[in-house]
């Protein structure tokens, strides 16, 4: 069993991240599953006391958020790794977590879809594994 990102399958800039994830995972060392369907599959992913962020979901059970996903994802793709490891490193990993906290922020709470530009808005709907 492989570790599953998952992601809020109602924003789209979450799916066009994982769209690129996807890509960038030329291993096939991830697999991906929208928070929707996780939620039920998984509880221990729910929200609450975990937030709203960005998920890694281990073989045993645990769980990486935020930044720390962002990292999990990126050690396991060939082009990721090259930078990954600076994320291990305690003033990056700080830096690197409010960067995803102002990224993050351009989701929208109860799940609605985030602002993107037209250009983005206009794509179609994408599948999940």
């Amino acid at each position: 069993m492989k570790p599953i990102v998952v992601y809020d399958d109602t924003c789209g800039m979450c799916r066009r991240s994982v769209r690129w994830v996807r890509r960038l995972d030329w291993l096939r060392r991830l697999d991906d599953m929208g928070y929707s369907v996780a939620v039920e599959r998984y509880p221990e992913i729910g929200r609450g006391a975990l937030g709203d962020g960005l998920r890694v979901r281990y073989p045993d059970g645990s769980v990486a958020l935020d930044v720390d996903a962002v990292r999990a994802i990126a050690i396991r793709t060939p082009l990721g790794a090259l930078g990954a490891w600076t994320l291990y490193l305690p003033g990056l990993h700080a830096l690197g977590a409010r960067g995803y906290a102002e990224i993050a922020k351009r989701r929208r709470p109860e799940g609605t879809a985030c602002p993107l530009p037209d250009r983005y808005a206009r794509g179609a709907v994408y599948e999940t594994t």
